[in-house]
């Protein structure tokens, strides 16, 4: 599960923690919880919610650059050292706008660091806002980017803190 944008006020949104509470528990599955901008708060709230919501096995899966790409690394790592040697297929939960660029780096970071492959099954979140136009593009052009080799090379405009109608 990745840690969501903060698109629903002051408070971290929990539909994809919930979304992904509900899968792992129903097939009896690890939780890995990545992505987090706030230094972890985030993986221990939902890993607290997890926990109490009666997930067997949660893993915290945090890297500091903050990003999808050092998301799907932080994971893949974790499968690694944790030797979690059975697991064949990750269940990846995501808001559905941001499926195709996760899927597509998980994917690859699991090969390169785990060494063999994993089927990616897209669980994708569809409740919660709808996002900016600037999301949408954002996305096409990071995943155009990381095909390319350029992933992380060019500035991103956060569409959570850019509003063009405040700039002077």
């Amino acid at each position: 599960m990745l840690c969501g944008p903060h698109d629903e006020g002051d408070q971290p949104p929990t539909r994809r923690i919930d979304h992904a509470i509900g899968i792992v528990r129903d097939l009896e599955l690890p939780l890995f919880i990545a992505g987090d901008a706030f230094e972890g708060d985030e993986i221990r709230r939902f890993h607290d919610r997890a926990w109490k919501a009666g997930v067997a096995s949660v893993v915290p899966a945090f890297d500091s650059r903050h990003c999808t790409l050092s998301d799907a690394h932080a994971v893949s790592r974790q499968i690694l050292e944790r030797r979690f040697d059975r697991l064949n297929r990750i269940h990846l939960v995501t808001d559905w706008w941001h499926m195709e660029r996760a899927a597509r780096m998980f994917e690859d970071e699991l090969t390169t660091i785990v060494g063999r492959t994993f089927r990616i099954v897209p669980e994708s979140v569809v409740v919660g806002p709808n996002p900016e136009e600037l999301v949408y593009r954002n996305e096409r052009q990071g995943l155009a980017d990381y095909l390319a080799g350029r992933y992380g090379q060019r500035p991103v405009i956060d569409p959570l803190r850019h509003r063009p109608e405040l700039s002077p």
